[in-house]
């Protein structure tokens, strides 16, 4: 496979292209002579990637060699690690891919400079003791805002029980269920709080070369116009578009309401307390009927109050906080 990797310096731009896998590194010697030299951005075939992950700057006539680096006032050799793990995230826009047919639906996150192929909660708490997950869309995952005041954050400040934050931006019903599912065959919870999205909303699937890549029809795949990325496969057109038409088609929502029943009905032959709630009118009055559930407050709407996440769309802090702070109850 070719890739074409350049690094815009503020001085010039290198160009590298290399054959993956049997060449799996780009170096090249910075010199900044008077003056700081910065990394502006890197991109792999068009598509622009972090600029912190697997880099390396070796100072010129010395051991110490630096990582994460992107600013340069000593000259060395900077060098660009390409693994599977690093081609895949960006090819896939960081949606999880994998052999396996059934699989969990969420996006990878960078942290500690680098990418980790396991399916976790926000802020790395992970399931090795006992906890209380929260699933939903990217209002459960906070987008755009700090993870400490996501809503499933602020609900274990406030209980001092472990709850975390499952939430996948753009997740349809059906994605929650699949991911529920997967995770209590797994590890074994008692407890779960779902912040329900819109009925519009369905996973779509293909296969790509070997793998198996998930998204949800809520995603823009004209994100990009590079051939190398998987949102141009024809494949994972057609069957957007596909899922996009049953959409409309289902003007009642009927299949993400056959989910939302599979998901009441696995949490009750399971005996999993299941707390829940909507930011969607629609979806929270359907919530009001259903059986076996513990209905929460609806999810305040956004004209509540002015503020917005840093895209000006999503939630701000103190739409998470007038939520927790609805609940009359706790909900431990």
């Amino acid at each position: 496979m070719k890739i074409d990797i350049k690094v815009y310096l503020n001085t010039e731009v290198i160009d590298k292209v290399i054959e993956y896998p049997s060449q799996k590194k780009v170096s090249f010697f910075i010199d900044p002579k008077d003056k700081k030299i910065n990394i502006e951005k890197i991109t792999i075939n068009g598509i622009e990637t972090n600029i912190f992950y697997n880099t390396r700057f070796a100072i010129d006539n010395s051991n110490i060699v630096l990582t994460s680096i992107h600013e340069f006032s000593k000259k060395g050799i900077y060098t660009i690690e390409l693994d599977d793990l690093y081609i895949l995230s960006h090819r896939s826009n960081n949606w999880h891919c994998s052999t396996y047919k059934k699989d969990f639906i969420f996006q990878y996150e960078f942290t500690h400079d680098s990418f980790v192929d396991t399916y976790r909660d926000r802020e790395h708490i992970g399931f090795a003791r006992p906890f209380i997950p929260c699933f939903g869309c990217s209002f459960t995952f906070g987008a755009h805002q700090p993870a400490e005041v996501a809503w499933p954050s602020l609900l274990r400040q406030k209980t001092g029980k472990n709850y975390i934050n499952l939430g996948v931006g753009g997740s349809g019903i059906d994605g929650i269920y699949n991911n529920l599912t997967l995770l209590h065959q797994k590890y074994k919870f008692n407890k779960c709080v779902i912040l329900f999205p819109g009925f519009d909303r369905r996973t779509v699937r293909a296969k790509i070369e070997n793998m198996y890549f998930r998204t949800h029809s809520s995603i823009n795949l004209q994100e990009t116009n590079s051939d190398y990325h998987f949102y141009r496969n024809k494949k994972l057109i057609s069957k957007m578009e596909k899922v996009r038409k049953s959409i409309a088609k289902d003007s009642e929502g009927k299949y993400s309401k056959i989910f939302l029943r599979k998901i009441i009905r696995y949490c009750k032959d399971n005996k999993i307390n299941l707390s829940c709630s909507s930011w969607n009118n629609e979806v929270y009055s359907h919530l009001q009927v259903q059986d076996n559930i513990k209905l929460l407050p609806k999810f305040p709407r956004l004209e509540l109050f002015k503020e917005r996440a840093d895209d000006h769309q999503h939630p701000h802090r103190k739409h998470y906080q007038y939520f927790i702070d609805s609940f009359q109850v706790s909900i431990a």
